[in-house]
């Protein structure tokens, strides 16, 4: 339904003129289990990443979830000493997953697993996407993958980029060229690739440089021949004090938007955490991961959102995500509700977890509901005034959770004068959380179509005065949006 209406998001603030006692915030996103869907249950899972590079999409061409993720052994016990990578799974619902045996890539002594791309060292990273507008049936699944071999380190390219290849995601084509990487200059973190229909090109989310934890960004018109990165989104005097590093971003086109989700974290200084173990002094966000979001216009001016509160959060202390969570390539929407698939980990960042325990991680799935991204919220009485909008007094939508207390409109022309008929105690109280509710009016007869002459005539007024400010009410209430046809 709302498909058809206009809508009235607060991610930014284009809609409002002003909040008397109300905040932005969010809501975090509703975790589906509170145990991992996928855990490591193989011997190339149980050493290393599996939960730290996801990707995952629904093929609605062949209607079916995958899954590419990232694997690991440790070559040694030296930090980052590693060769990484790539499994593949699929699901029917979303929920249950199953590890195809594909007899492609030999570990162990045999090749009965799911390995979709061989270990390589620092072979780390793994972005994939299906490119919604290649022509070359061979090029339609697309990587992204950090590579070190031996040549590479002679030649003094240190953790380059490299692309490949697929037509099914499975079998995959890397181009041998490993002197001349697509990026030469690498990132340590998730690639994050996709086509962006607003600019017409590829994006990729990678690392400033020499490694900095802060997102940039590089274009391309052929997923080969890169722009050099830029910052879109970096640690500023409104982040707290301690170091707050930005570890990697994905991202999905959303109504008027993309939105980004940006992880977070939070440590006093990854040199000093690097020689000392996790101790009782410490605080307990130390070396900890969570994910905020982002969000832009354009898709190459990025803004913070939500006032800065997460939107994914870690687990409860025990729990196999207490110490870290980590969002996927690319979030998607499915029946009306943002999906975010995500890593975690109860180790803080490459510590062991506090106390102790045994390093557990796996992969889990979170739901945001429809438009249900930023909130304007109270726990108190407070008022939300937005610029004069296009909308029927008749036909007016709120996505809202008032279910603690309640939530009334109100309606003004741009001279902030009530709109008679349309005043606070002309509303029918609204103490329900629904995505889409259609605001009641004492005396209104009027049904939820809008149909009424006068309500139209009433919007073809406000369209020619300049619109109606919507004033509402809230009493310990979270809104999330407006619609109007």
């Amino acid at each position: 339904m709302t498909d058809e209406k206009s809508a009235f998001l607060f991610i930014d603030d284009e809609s409002i003129e002003s909040l008397d006692n109300v905040a932005k915030g969010v809501v975090p996103a509703k975790k589906v289990s509170q145990q991992p869907l996928i855990e490591k249950d193989q011997a190339y899972e149980e050493e290393w990443l599996i939960g730290s590079y996801i990707n995952v999409l629904y093929d609605d061409e062949e209607n079916i979830f995958k899954m590419w993720y990232g694997v690991g052994r440790k070559l040694s016990d030296a930090r980052g000493d590693q060769a990484d990578g790539v499994a593949y799974a699929v699901s029917q619902d979303g929920i249950h997953w199953e590890k195809p045996i594909l007899n492609l890539f030999e570990d162990g002594g045999s090749k009965e697993n799911n390995l979709v791309f061989p270990f390589f060292r620092w072979g780390a990273g793994t972005g994939v996407m299906k490119d919604p507008i290649e022509t070359d049936p061979a090029k339609r699944y697309k990587m992204l993958f950090m590579f070190q071999s031996g040549d590479m380190m002679f030649a003094g390219i240190v953790q380059p980029v490299c692309v490949a290849y697929s037509a099914d995601g499975i079998h995959w084509d890397v181009p041998q060229r490993w002197l001349n990487p697509v990026i030469p200059e690498g990132s340590d973190t998730h690639l994050v690739a996709y086509w962006d229909a607003k600019i017409h090109r590829y994006v990729v989310y990678l690392r400033g440089r020499p490694n900095v934890r802060i997102i940039c960004m590089a274009e391309s018109s052929d997923f080969e021949n890169w722009t050099p990165r830029q910052i879109i989104v970096a640690p500023d005097e409104l982040d707290p004090s301690q170091d707050h590093e930005f570890y990697g971003m994905s991202s999905l086109a959303y109504r008027d938007f993309r939105i980004g989700f940006l992880s977070v974290f939070h440590t006093l200084y990854e040199g000093w955490i690097a020689q000392n173990q996790i101790e009782d002094w410490m605080p307990e966000w130390m070396n900890q991961m969570d994910v905020q979001l982002t969000y832009s216009k354009d898709g190459r001016t990025w803004h913070r959102a939500g006032n800065r509160e997460p939107i994914l959060l870690c687990g409860s202390p025990g729990s196999y995500d207490c110490g870290s969570v980590y969002p996927p390539h690319a979030p998607f929407v499915l029946d009306e509700e943002i999906w975010v698939y995500h890593g975690g980990s109860n180790d803080l960042l490459g510590e062991p977890p506090r106390g102790g325990e045994k390093s557990q991680r796996g992969i889990n799935l979170a739901k945001i509901e429809k438009d249900r991204l930023v909130c304007l919220k109270t726990d108190a009485q407070g008022v939300v005034s937005t610029v004069p909008l296009n909308v029927d007094p008749h036909a007016l939508w709120i996505n809202a959770d008032a279910s603690g207390g309640s939530l009334q409109v109100e309606l003004a022309d741009p001279f902030d004068r009530v709109v008679p008929g349309f005043g606070r105690d002309d509303c029918i109280p609204f103490s329900g959380n629904e995505t889409e509710y259609q605001i009641q009016w004492k005396g209104d007869r009027q049904g939820a179509a809008g149909s009424k002459a006068g309500g139209l005539e009433q919007k073809m007024v406000s369209q020619m005065r300049g619109g109606l400010k919507v004033k509402v009410y809230l009493d310990h209430a979270k809104l999330f949006a407006l619609y109007a046809p």
